[in-house]
């Protein structure tokens, strides 16, 4: 389980810092309070999701499949639910360029959507 939600947080973290490094050299700080918001707002919900199939797994075939779809359901209502609250409370801040900030955030939710599905896809160390 560590060494799942360890790549479930590290591969997302990695990807956008990846391309938030640059782009801030590059564009400005912007990008990089772009980035960190995105972060923060997808990631946590895609580990709470993790950890649901791991406990789903335990009671039923389908339990991986449905902490999925759940945590899919969570990571949209947090994620981009969340995103409009953080663009419509910081009026100033994110009203520059609303559509950098919400592709950050698009980018990291697919980002950490593919990673948790394909970490779901494959059985988990000891159940092979």
């Amino acid at each position: 389980m560590i060494r799942r939600a360890a790549i479930l947080l590290g591969v997302p973290v990695g990807l956008v810092a990846l391309f938030a490094i640059p782009l801030g050299l590059w564009r400005g700080e912007y990008q990089w309070l772009c980035a960190a918001v995105a972060v923060a707002l997808v990631v946590p919900p895609g580990l709470v999701t993790l950890y649901l199939a791991e406990r789903l797994a335990k009671t039923s075939i389908f339990g991986p499949l449905l902490a999925l779809a759940m945590g899919t359901a969570v990571r949209v209502a947090v994620g981009f639910g969340g995103a409009v609250i953080v663009f419509l409370i910081s009026k100033p801040t994110f009203n520059t360029e609303p559509l950098v900030y919400f592709g950050w955030v698009l980018g990291t939710y697919l980002t950490t959507l593919v990673t948790e599905t394909a970490l779901l896809a494959k059985p988990a160390e000891g159940k092979r």
